[in-house]
C-alpha cells in the first residue's frame, strides 16, 4: 500500500535536512517507535507497536538508509516481524523529500507499506486509515520536536532517547 503526506515547518531546509540526517532521531517521530539501536553494520534495530483496527502487534524492525540526496532528500527502508501480539511480517519504503516554502521546508513523505499474516487480513480501507493516522501524527511529531530545535541545542529527546 502507498500513501504520501505533505507538510510544512517553519525551519529553514538547512535545519531540517540536519534534524532528518539522524535516522534514529527521524525514526523516533514514527508513532508506536519504542526504541531504536544502532547496529555495527550501519543499520538500526527498530522496535514499534502498532494497533490496526483491533489488532495490536510489536514489531523488531531492521532499518536502514536506503537513499539519500544530501540536503534534499532521505530515503529509510525497514523490513522485520511481529514478537509480541498479531503474528505478521512488515516492510517499508519511506521517502521525505524537503523543498524551500516562504521561510520555510515543505516535507513531502511517500510510504510504501506491506504488512502480511494476521495484520494484512484487516481489510484495505482499515490499513488505509491507520496508514494516514502514522502520516499525521509523524507530521505533528516533526514539526513539536523541530520547534525545540536551535543553532546551539538539539531537539528534546524522544521515546527511547533518556530525558523524562
Amino acid at each position: 500500500m502507498k500513501f504520501a503526506e505533505t507538510f510544512a515547518v517553519a525551519k529553514p531546509p538547512e535545519t531540517v535536512w540536519s534534524f532528518f540526517d539522524d535516522p534514529k532521531r527521524l525514526a523516533l517521530c514514527v508513532p508506536g517507535v519504542e526504541s531504536v539501536e544502532p547496529l555495527e553494520d550501519g543499520r538500526s534495530k527498530v522496535r514499534m507497536t502498532q494497533k490496526v483496527g483491533y489488532l495490536s502487534a510489536t514489531f523488531d524492525l531492521k532499518m536502514h538508509v536506503s537513499g539519500r540526496e544530501e540536503g534534499k532528500a532521505l530515503e529509510v527502508t525497514s523490513i522485520g516481524r511481529s514478537v509480541r501480539g498479531a503474528i505478521g511480517e512488515l516492510r517499508s519504503t519511506n521517502r521525505v523529500e524537503l523543498t524551500p516554502d516562504e521561510g520555510g521546508t515543505r516535507i513531502d513523505l511517500t510510504a510504501d507499506v506491506g504488512v502480511g499474516g494476521m495484520l494484512g487480513s484487516v481489510g484495505q480501507k482499515v490499513m488505509a486509515s491507520k496508514a494516514k493516522e502514522v502520516a499525521r501524527q509523524f507530521a505533528a511529531n516533526v514539526n513539536e520536536r523541530l520547534e525545540e530545535w536551535g543553532p546551539n541545542r538539539a531537539p528534546a529527546p524522544g521515546p527511547g532517547e533518556g530525558g523524562s
